[in-house]
């Protein structure tokens, strides 16, 4: 049949189930999809909501050490942030960002392991380390890290997305890792909430 003979209604179909298609083969060529930027995120900050009570009501001497716990997990959010503003800003606007993917992908994860250090230190501070979801906040975290620190799959989604010469692709990456960071700038915005909290109320004790 010629693609002259088919109606309106039918051309529409076929370049939606195209579009389709083409966004079905590209979700599944990717690396790193979203859920796996969001998860760790998202699982942390159901736990640290879990505990906001338990940290906000503690004492003064206490307080003062949560205080600092919860500064150092700011600081490596923050710096999480910055370096995923970085890759964002590279993946849109620098072609010759593939060269360097790899070593990019190990500094995240070097960060990374950082923001996991600081989660460890909070949870144990507050004797929390072995409950169910603070392990698998833990473990999804560790396998986004390990995940970036092989270095590969960060790098194939890269040269993927820049070799395509699709701006859709290009922009599609870069969205997905910012979706990833917004979830990251939650926790961050939070554990900051806290530390405010905890410091209004040992100034009143």
């Amino acid at each position: 049949m010629r693609f002259s003979n088919w109606s309106p209604i039918t051309a529409i179909a076929l370049a939606a189930m195209l579009s389709w298609i083409g966004s079905a083969v590209a979700q599944s060529d990717q690396e790193i999809p979203e859920a796996t930027l969001k998860a760790p995120w998202n699982q942390h900050l159901v736990v640290l909501q879990s505990l906001s009570g338990a940290i906000i009501s503690a004492n003064a001497s206490v307080g003062t050490q949560l205080d600092d716990a919860l500064a150092v997990l700011e600081t490596a959010l923050g710096e999480y942030e910055r370096q995923v503003d970085r890759v964002i800003d590279r993946v849109v606007g620098d072609p010759q960002f593939a060269y360097v993917a790899a070593e990019t992908s190990q500094a995240l994860s070097a960060q990374l392991l950082d923001v996991h250090s600081g989660f460890a230190a909070l949870y144990s501070m507050l004797g929390v380390q072995e409950r169910t979801d603070v392990q698998a906040a833990q473990a999804s975290l560790d396998a986004l890290r390990k995940t970036l620190q092989a270095q590969v799959y960060f790098e194939r989604d890269v040269v993927q997305a820049l070799g395509s010469g699709s701006r859709q692709q290009i922009v599609g990456l870069a969205t997905r890792w910012w979706y990833g960071e917004e979830r990251a700038i939650a926790v961050k915005k939070f554990v900051a909430g806290l530390r405010q909290e905890l410091q209004g109320m040992s100034s009143r004790q």
